[in-house]
């Protein structure tokens, strides 16, 4: 009996990632047609569901409306379907990379201070970055986009799905985990960083620095949901004979670690360090 598996999965959590094919170095023009997509089948090639249907050697794969309906080891062309003979290919899931610097419009570094929590990747991704065409050419379906690792504390950061042709806004996962940037050891204490003429050097210096730096901003973010907590607490009429705690984006952010709202991705070089922030 012919195996298969049928419904509606998104084309681009099964990426046709068709080895050896010719991909340009230039993208087509972004098309504005609307109109519906035509079918898609995919065939002969060895398909790797990474599911419980497990792999079809010389199988089909049909795309409807950018979605993928069915996985057979034989399916019959749909008339008007547009048919890519991949024999001697392969199909594999999407990959997703859980640490890109992809579509960042300008540096992926705000450098000017070490601790940057405020700032939000979300807010200059570049939709027509080149290399969102090329890694979807080599089957990356998805993202997570990081600041980078000038600071012992970088920037948030933003989950994308990598499409080409869109606004800025369409690349966002909606409801995915929010994260942020932690990075350790060189790159933050700037080992291999010559500041300009006349710049005094940054603190951090030391890997103790990094770490102490990291610290205090922890404990200041605990402070600050407690001044919170009690201000929020208060009845309405103590409330307006207050002043409440000064907003500051930058614990904000840092707080929601502390709640378990938003995951921590550290770049370390060496086991004691990341052993460090983990016992911090």
């Amino acid at each position: 009996m012919a195996k298969s598996i049928r419904g509606g999965v998104p084309a681009l959590a099964l990426a046709v990632w068709i080895a050896a094919w010719s991909v340009p170095d230039s993208p087509p023009a972004a098309s504005n047609d609307d109109s519906p997509r035509r079918e898609v089948l995919v065939k002969g090639a060895t398909i790797w569901t990474v599911s419980e249907a497990g792999t079809f050697e010389k199988g089909d794969m049909l795309i409807r409306d950018g979605k993928i309906v069915a996985v057979a080891s034989s399916i019959d062309p749909p008339r008007g379907a547009t048919v890519i003979d991949a024999a001697g290919r392969h199909v594999t899931p999407g990959l997703i990379d859980a640490h890109s610097h992809t579509a960042v419009d300008g540096s992926v570094n705000e450098g000017s201070n070490n601790i940057t929590s405020e700032v939000r990747i979300g807010d200059v991704l570049d939709a027509n970055d080149i290399g969102i065409y090329r890694e979807l050419a080599g089957g990356l379906t998805a993202a997570n986009v990081l600041h980078g690792s000038a600071n012992s504390i970088g920037g948030q950061n933003q989950v994308i799905k990598l499409k080409w042709g869109v606004e800025p806004g369409e690349l966002k996962v909606r409801g995915a985990r929010a994260g942020i940037k932690f990075a350790l050891g060189e790159n933050p204490k700037r080992s291999n960083f010559q500041p300009p003429a006349g710049t005094p050097a940054r603190y951090p210096a030391t890997r103790m620095g990094v770490e102490e730096s990291i610290r205090e901003r922890f404990l200041t973010a605990r402070q600050y949901e407690k001044d919170w907590d009690a201000y929020n607490a208060l009845k309405p009429k103590e409330q307006a004979r207050r002043v409440p705690p000064r907003r500051d984006l930058q614990v904000e952010a840092i707080e929601q670690v502390l709640r378990k709202e938003r995951l921590v991705h550290s770049h370390c070089y060496r086991q004691d360090e990341i052993l460090m922030l983990l016992r911090l």
